[in-house]
């Protein structure tokens, strides 16, 4: 894809957020052989002349970095509105999400039920805050008062610096600053994995939080460092997360957001601070603002997985991807009365014996693309009878006895692309997709499969087709528009996410094509948590 990014210009705005902000570009991540990113620059002075003129450009997508409120001298929430009206494809920081303060956030708590840090009568200290703006704009540790007296005091020196922003006074939590992303994946919401900023031994309880100073100066030059979260603790700074981005009505395109907590320290309970629209990713190498180094740990397949994690969100709230499911389900629903006589001949067959004859598999499974539910009978034959879900496109396939024998039913029907979620409910033991992967785009493939691995609490078991030139063009011929796509390089560059390790990989034939002829060799690949 040839994708936009729309930035908001600082020309001549004086903005105190300039000198900080190193500005987010993909391609310090991903090379331009995957997708090609150009960056554009919005003034508020002039943003829909320049918007028009972008618009005129061929980008198949526009990513939104414009952040400015309506208080705010860089463009913004209006110059937002503009680009939507345009009807282009527009990803992140949509309007409705940018007007959102942090008195927004405290209607949906009180709606919906997550903890905010109240302002509790009689209660100190207390943090005085203004509800607007971004960027811990003028929190120091004079934010922090004692007494009603020190709490009018501050709000008066807010309200004189900035009379546009409303002031609020919230009980200060004595604990740790957290922060997690959150990321819309289809029709449901994921949290990644949550971080905490460890402060010098020295600094007291109350300063213990992200002033303005902390936030970009003491992150960066690493007097304030960070370290993941882990167990019961993450668990529950992800489900704060997501019950705000839920509340704020973000779901369905809000795309992502990272949200900021406090973990009280006497009772562990997780306090929900605020929600902000653009996380600090694709950000210079090497930077110490956080979340790319969230990405960079923990997320699979790294920043460009990330991205066609967001694009492929995109495609499907779009509805883009039905004509190559409706080719697809076609095709394998042709397929399905002689599909088992053909498989039983196949290298991927052997492939399947040899994983289960020599891998683990017990626990529950989840094979996506079960088709008639060979798999599920190899496993059987072998003495191995997990609990076995299955995902698939076709409902020809679905109607074969394999599948009804030694699946648990009702399988799941449709693409892969939408029925993939990580969500903790779904979780599985092991995860396996034989033989349709290369029907997904290279979108999609990568989403899917980074997803595969949030989902596999113990092992991954594919196989990768190498599909040559002329199996690729002679497929073209024969069905039409239906994708049929080589991965091999792509799984190459996803690499082999933290916290895994690949115990196999070795090339064979695969099948020979009973109406193309070629015979197609592939990769049979196998995946374990370490």
């Amino acid at each position: 894809m040839k994708i936009c990014l729309v930035n908001s210009s600082y020309q001549g705005t004086n903005s105190p957020f300039e000198k900080y902000d190193k500005l987010p570009d993909h391609s310090r991540y991903i090379p331009k052989s995957r997708h090609e990113f150009v960056t554009r620059w919005v003034t508020k002075t002039n943003a829909k002349a320049e918007i028009d003129e972008i618009c005129k450009e061929p980008f198949d997508m526009f990513l939104n970095y414009m952040w400015g409120i309506e208080s705010d001298v860089v463009a913004g929430v209006e110059a937002t509105k503009y680009l939507e009206s345009k009807g282009v494809p527009v990803l992140m920081n949509p309007s409705w999400f940018l007007v959102k303060d942090k008195l927004d956030l405290q209607h949906a708590a009180m709606k919906v039920g997550f903890s905010i840090p109240r302002d509790t009568p009689g209660r100190y200290p207390k943090i005085v805050k203004y509800a607007d703006g971004c960027g811990s704009l003028k929190l120091d540790y004079n934010s922090i008062c004692h007494t009603q007296d020190e709490v009018q005091k501050r709000i008066a020196y807010l309200k004189g610096d900035n009379k546009t922003f409303d002031v609020m006074v919230q009980d200060y939590i004595i604990g740790t600053e957290c922060s997690a992303m959150v990321i819309e994946m289809g029709d449901t919401v994921a949290g990644l994995n949550p971080l905490r900023y460890v402060f010098p031994t020295d600094m007291s309880p109350e300063k213990e939080f992200l002033t303005w100073h902390n936030k970009f100066e003491a992150c960066e030059n690493g007097t304030i460092q960070y370290a993941l979260v882990e167990g019961e603790d993450a668990e529950n700074l992800k489900n704060g997360a997501i019950d705000a981005f839920k509340a704020l009505g973000l779901i369905r395109g809000g795309c992502w957001a990272r949200v900021d907590m406090r973990l009280e320290r006497d009772t562990g309970d997780v306090y929900v601070i605020e929600v902000n629209s653009l996380p600090v990713v694709f950000y210079p190498v090497g930077n110490k603002l956080s979340d790319d180094l969230v990405i960079e740990h923990t997320f699979p397949g790294g920043h460009g997985a990330l991205m066609d994690v967001m694009l492929a969100t995109k495609v499907l709230q779009q509805r883009k991807n039905q004509a190559q499911c409706q080719r697809a389900t076609a095709l394998f629903d042709r397929m399905a009365p002689g599909y088992n006589d053909v498989w039983q001949k196949t290298g991927l067959r052997e492939f399947q014996i040899l994983f289960a004859a020599h891998y683990d598999f017990s626990g529950s499974v989840l094979d996506l693309g079960c088709g008639t539910g060979a798999f599920g009978k190899i496993l059987d034959e072998q003495g191995i009878r997990p609990k076995i879900h299955g995902i698939d496109i076709s409902p020809g396939m679905l109607k074969q006895p394999w599948v009804k024998q030694y699946y648990q039913q009702p399988v799941r029907i449709g693409p892969l692309e939408e029925l993939v979620k990580p969500q903790t409910a779904d979780e599985v033991d092991h995860i396996v997709c034989f033989g349709v992967l290369n029907f997904l785009d290279p979108i999609f493939f990568k989403a899917v499969f980074a997803k595969m691995f949030m989902l596999a609490r113990r092992s991954i078991t594919v196989n990768i087709d190498d599909l040559t030139p002329d199996f690729v063009r002679l497929n073209a011929a024969k069905h039409g528009k239906l994708l049929s796509v080589n991965h091999v390089r792509t799984v190459q560059d996803f690499g082999v996410p933290n916290g895994w390790r690949l115990v196999y990989k070795k090339c064979g034939k695969m099948f020979t094509s009973p109406s193309m002829g070629p015979d197609v060799y592939g990769y049979g690949m196998r995946f374990e948590r370490v």
